[in-house]
């Protein structure tokens, strides 16, 4: 059965009172796993990443690492005692609309295609901003999985880290990157890329991409369209690249097809 996918938000209204109860989880366990880092070096307060036990059905975290305090400012309890809610109203406006409505619906669709014991096998990354303690917006990057979904395939527990990002990762664009990881061998492969625009003006190609886009739609190489436009082929590909960005394509074909449907020509 293939479900609809849902904004992030209306998913957590629904998901609230499943029936399908997750089985017991071994608690002690997971925090132990997820505080290893309370009896190592104070340094790595810093780095370890917080890590977080998510149940849907509820809105509320199960188990979130006690560095959050380092990190973020605050501490596991306060987030515990607010579950979901607490962490929606102190997302960037822009990023938990990007999230609601484009990320975590392109991540059900994802859920949807495959068999729900595989789920625990994929890893979904994005960044975000969120106000920390201090009320100053911080970029995060997420990984989560999802360790347990019921028998429609929806998700149930969420499993992942949270790192602070701000000196590697500029608040635009969004990157999302869902990755399978091989149970067997233990070997990961990406399953999807998309970049996610926060402002409509940074869609738009430029007027240079759209010259080396005519060039493409010509049958040029990057070499000829250097030529042409008198630059070295290394910016060709730098345009290629950003084009590719923007419109969430991987080979020229698709970059021809997107461009067609948004009359670009």
């Amino acid at each position: 059965m293939i479900l609809k996918p849902s904004t992030w938000i209306n998913y957590i209204d629904q998901a609230k009172g499943n029936a399908s109860i997750p089985e017991k989880f071994m608690l002690q366990e997971v925090n132990k796993l997820i505080n290893l880092h309370d009896t190592t070096s104070a340094i790595l307060s810093h780095t370890v990443p917080i890590t977080y036990l998510l149940d849907y059905t509820t809105g509320k975290y199960l188990m979130v690492s006690k560095n959050c305090k380092t990190v973020m400012g605050f501490t596991s309890a306060d987030i515990i005692c607010g579950g979901i809610a607490f962490f929606a109203e102190r997302y960037h406006p822009e990023n938990l609309r990007l999230f609601n409505e484009e990320v975590f619906v392109n991540m059900q669709k994802i859920l949807n295609s495959i068999p729900k014991q595989e789920h625990k096998d994929h890893i979904f990354n994005f960044n975000y901003r969120i106000r920390n303690g201090k009320g100053e917006y911080v970029n995060l990057l997420q990984r989560s999985s999802f360790i347990k979904s019921d028998d429609k395939g929806s998700p149930l527990i969420s499993l992942g880290v949270v790192t602070k990002v701000d000196h590697f990762v500029k608040n635009n664009p969004v990157i999302q990157v869902v990755e399978r990881v091989d149970p067997i061998n233990g070997t990961i492969e990406t399953v999807i890329k998309n970049t996610y625009f926060l402002h409509e003006e940074n869609k738009i190609f430029s007027k240079r991409e759209r010259e080396v886009l005519l060039y493409i739609a010509e049958g040029f190489t990057s070499k000829q369209i250097a030529d042409k436009l008198f630059i070295s082929e290394h910016t060709v590909i730098n345009h290629k690249r950003s084009m590719h960005s923007k419109s969430n394509t991987q080979n020229a074909a698709a970059l021809m097809s997107f461009a067609f449907k948004h009359n670009m020509f």
